[in-house]
Parts: structure tokens; sequence; C-alpha cells
């Protein structure tokens, strides 16, 4: 009980200081890199343990879940150039994550950098999104993440 109005105050206070979370159901405060480049739809719901690093921006749907565990890195090193690179002088490529409305990210997956994932789709636990997931209304999972099945309507 006292964990629960623990949790109510702390998020209710990050809410405060972070109005784009205004409208978000929070289980937990979630860690954010870089929180002015990170946009968030209406009612989305974000559980414990979630990690976004929105420096090449995150843009979350309408009525998205984010399960426990889910982590968002928006950016990566060059490895193009990896083998001649100057040690400690390495190249970011930033890239925007777009999660568009009605989408349930199962717990601990991983979207990295230029993902798209299209409307009302669920991506299955542990998966890692490498690519984007254009088609809309399917199930995706694996390492790395796969149609595996159309959802009915």
């Amino acid at each position: 009980m006292l964990g629960r109005i623990t949790r109510r105050v702390k998020t209710s206070i990050f809410k405060l200081f972070y109005p784009q979370f205004s409208s978000a159901v929070l289980y937990e405060v979630p860690k954010v890199y870089f929180k002015s480049r990170l946009m968030l739809g209406k009612k989305v719901h974000i559980n414990d343990c979630v990690f976004i690093n929105a420096v090449g921006g995150v843009k979350i749907g309408d009525y998205d879940v984010i399960s426990h565990g889910v982590t968002m890195i928006s950016t990566g090193l060059d490895t193009n150039s990896w083998t001649c690179r100057v040690k400690d002088e390495d190249h970011h490529i930033n890239k925007e994550i777009v999660i568009c409305e009605n989408v349930w990210i199962g717990m601990n997956v991983t979207i990295c950098a230029g993902v798209t994932i299209a409307a009302n789709s669920i991506v299955a636990a542990g998966a890692v999104v490498t690519k984007s997931l254009e088609e809309e209304g399917c199930l995706y999972g694996g390492i790395p993440a796969r149609k595996i099945k159309e959802l009915k309507v």
C-alpha cells in the first residue's frame, strides 16, 4: 500500500515538471534522455523500468501501451567507417523512432533507431526491432522482429 502511494506521488510530481506526460498513464517514472525530443500521444500507458533515449526523436502515438522493461534508443554509432575511426571520436547517427497509434509493445522489447511501428500492432515480449514494422494490424516478434501473424479485426 505504501509503495503504491509513493509511486503515485512520484509520477504526479514528474508530470508537474514534464507537461508532455500529463495525459500519460504512468505506473512508474520512466528514464528518458532528451525529454524535449519525445512526443507522446493521448492516454499512453507506460509501465516501470522503461528507458527512452530520444536524442534522435521519439514519437509515441495515441493509446499505446509500453510494457515493463522496454528500451527505445534513437541513436547509434556509425559503423561504416569503424575500422579506420579515430579512437574517442565516434560519430553518432540519430534517427527518429515512430510508434503509431494503438500499439502494444511487450515486455523487454528493444527498439532501435530509425524504426517505425505500424498502427494497431503488437510487438511480442523480448523482441528486438531493428527495421520498420510497416504492416498494420499484425503481431511481430523475434530477434530481429518479423511478422508472425495478422491480427483479426
